[in-house]
């Protein structure tokens, strides 16, 4: 009787590791692995922009939202809230923390010339 060979197969992708590892804005669930406060400081030890913090309070799902803070200028709080309320909370589990990229259109009405 024969014993078969055992042969081992690896494949490897490789790419860059970014810093910082967030570019836009995180969404963390309310039972996520990492908590606001931890997430805030490895923040300010990896990035030099600033982010602000929006606490969801009393949802089912999301607690807290990390966003840079330049993109605050061209957004409102509320709106942005809304926006992930509606739009991403629908997506994610409370254990998640998600990361988002977006895309801040402004248009400007400069009125008579």
């Amino acid at each position: 009787m024969s014993v078969p060979q055992r042969k081992s197969f690896l494949n490897t992708r490789i790419s860059e590791y970014v810093v910082p590892p967030i570019k836009d804005m995180l969404v963390l669930g309310k039972d996520a692995p990492i908590g606001c406060i931890a997430m805030r400081r490895a923040l300010e030890l990896l990035v030099k922009m600033p982010f602000e913090h929006i606490e969801i309070k009393g949802d089912d799902v999301i607690s807290d939202i990390l966003i840079r803070q330049s993109l605050l200028r061209r957004l409102s709080r509320e709106g942005l809230m809304q926006h992930v309320l509606t739009h991403i909370k629908p997506l994610m589990g409370a254990e998640e923390v998600l990361h988002a990229e977006l895309d801040v259109q402004v248009q400007l009405d400069g009125g008579e010339v």
